[in-house]
């Protein structure tokens, strides 16, 4: 088995593009070329489900987490009864979708014209809060929206012909007490029409005070309260949404990421009016690798840890160097895994809550005592065939595509989680975009804050970072002629083969034989 082989065929190396010949030390990512195993089982209907069910209970019972990385499936329309079941139930799902999102969009309508009316007479009424002490804006607002529509001739603004001054004059009279004609004669300096006038326009202005002061309040308190429940409606036609929306991603047919899938696929046979289902699924499951070395305890392997800490730190330059990637393709913003990374790896130190329920209890993601994890990738089909009568039948089929037995070291572990952490994200992020959350809307006002201000993200010079990277790299080689160049394995031919190996098929092969003794070979 060559290194070369064994590395490249890695998936983290398809995905990453990482150089085989650079990881020896700095990680550990090794597929032993026997322990890949497919199976392909044919059963009564039920079987497949229980074998399935009994196989991933049994796995948390043997200590290793569980996670499902995809999911699909494809059911042709001669096949009734998954079809209602399944297609037909996504389409209702899509339909309440489309009224949720049409009844949406309609709160949000609404809540934009009684904002509209809120912001008018929170206007009004914050003028009438200043009127106590100074009514110059109020009376400027009587003179726009009420007296104006009084009528040529007898509006302040038509009399500006006769008295130029009349509605500075009027304004000028703010809250002094001018009950005469005489007062206001004297107090403004003001002809004795222009006075009587005045004394008139400012009688009509108190009794609008009076009148109009609570039905500003009334129609505010009514109007913000509608403005509230129509907001908090919105939030909650969103909320209800999203298990909806969840539901329908889950149940995502092949042909949406590929129409052309099964063009020339030969199960797929509508001519001969089979009726076939498919559903499939991709499990990770692992737990920490042991190495097992006659008269050494485990700490004089890896090292002894201090309570609660990592013997090497997973998060490295190899990770980081990956990371960017993985944001890419789940469509996460540049930098979102470093800014998180404490909450990620923080999260993968917590027991797993999946099996607290059951008596094997829950256990952590990681675990900072070691340093490598056996870890397994499975590809799981499962189809239904129905053939139609009197000589046809139906049957289950479970394809394992392959069972896969793979040797990591922890800080290839933690990418693995990390992609875990970044489906998630992508999941939650479908979700809130299709509903228009209000996670994402305060992000864009933070976004449009931040551009008003005139606030740039800082970039690093590139010149400055090239030339880092390149003292790195130097640096790297240089130290590597004299020490160990990185903290895990480096001993191929005689460690990793002899001993590492040896003792991950013993954690796979009892996987094999269980799936073996229950379908009965």
């Amino acid at each position: 088995m060559s290194f070369e082989k064994t590395v490249m065929d890695n998936e983290i190396h398809d995905k990453y593009r990482i150089d085989p010949l650079t990881l020896l030390g700095r990680a550990m990512t090794i597929r032993p070329e026997n322990q890949a195993t497919v199976f392909d089982i044919t059963t009564k209907m039920g079987g497949v489900s229980n074998l399935y069910y009994s196989l991933v209970f049994w796995l948390g019972k043997q200590d290793y987490v569980l996670k499902k990385v995809d999911e699909y499936m494809e059911v042709t329309p001669t096949h009734i009864d998954a079809y209602n079941l399944t297609i037909a139930q996504k389409q209702k799902l899509e339909g309440a979708i489309k009224l949720g999102l049409s009844s949406a969009a309609q709160a949000v309508a609404d809540f934009e014209l009684l904002d509209h009316d809120k912001r008018r007479y929170q206007e009004i009424w914050d003028y009438f809060k200043k009127g106590k002490k100074d009514d110059h804006v109020l009376r400027s607002l009587f003179i726009d929206r009420v007296d104006a529509y009084t009528g040529e001739g007898f509006s302040m603004v038509t009399m500006t012909k006769r008295w130029p001054t009349i509605i500075t004059d009027f304004i000028r009279m703010g809250n002094k007490e001018l009950e005469n004609v005489d007062d206001i004669k004297r107090e403004l300096d003001v002809s004795q029409a222009e006075a009587t006038v005045l004394k008139s326009k400012n009688e009509l202005f108190s009794e609008w005070k009076r009148l109009f002061l609570p039905t500003v309040k009334n129609r505010l308190a009514r109007i913000e309260n509608m403005v509230n429940a129509r907001e908090k409606s919105v939030e909650e036609y969103k909320n209800w949404l999203k298990p909806y929306i969840a539901r329908y991603r889950m149940m995502r047919e092949s042909t949406e990421a590929n129409p052309s899938v099964y063009t020339n696929d030969w199960v797929m046979t509508p001519g001969f009016s089979q009726a076939v289902a498919f559903s499939g699924i991709r499990l990770w499951f692992w737990k920490p690798f042991i190495l097992t070395e006659k008269g050494r305890p485990t700490y004089e392997i890896y090292g002894k840890p201090k309570r609660g800490k990592w013997i090497f730190d997973p998060y490295d330059d190899l990770v980081k160097s990956i990371t960017p990637k993985i944001e890419e393709k789940y469509g996460l913003q540049e930098g979102e895994i470093e800014d998180n990374i404490k909450k990620i790896i923080g999260e993968a130190l917590q027991s797993d809550s999946k099996f607290e329920q059951y008596e094997f209890g829950g256990r952590p993601t990681m675990d900072p005592k070691y340093l490598y994890y056996q870890f397994f990738d499975i590809s799981i089909m499962r189809s239904i065939i129905k053939t139609a009568p009197p000589e046809g039948g139906e049957l289950e089929n479970i394809v394992f595509s392959p069972l896969e037995n793979w040797l990591f070291s922890q800080n290839v572990m933690l990418l693995h989680i990390i992609e875990l952490w970044a489906r998630e994200r992508h999941f939650t992020n479908y979700v809130e975009q299709i509903v228009g959350s209000k996670n994402l809307e305060n992000k864009i006002r933070d976004r449009l804050d931040a551009e008003y201000e005139g606030k740039k993200e800082k970039k690093k010079n590139k010149k400055e970072s090239k030339f880092a990277s390149s003292l790195s790299k130097s640096v790297k080689n240089l130290t590597g002629l004299f020490v160990k160049p990185g903290p895990y394995e480096t001993n191929f031919k005689e460690r990793i083969t002899k001993l590492y190996l040896v003792d991950s098929g013993a954690n796979y092969g009892p996987i094999i034989k269980y799936i073996k003794a229950n379908i009965g070979a």
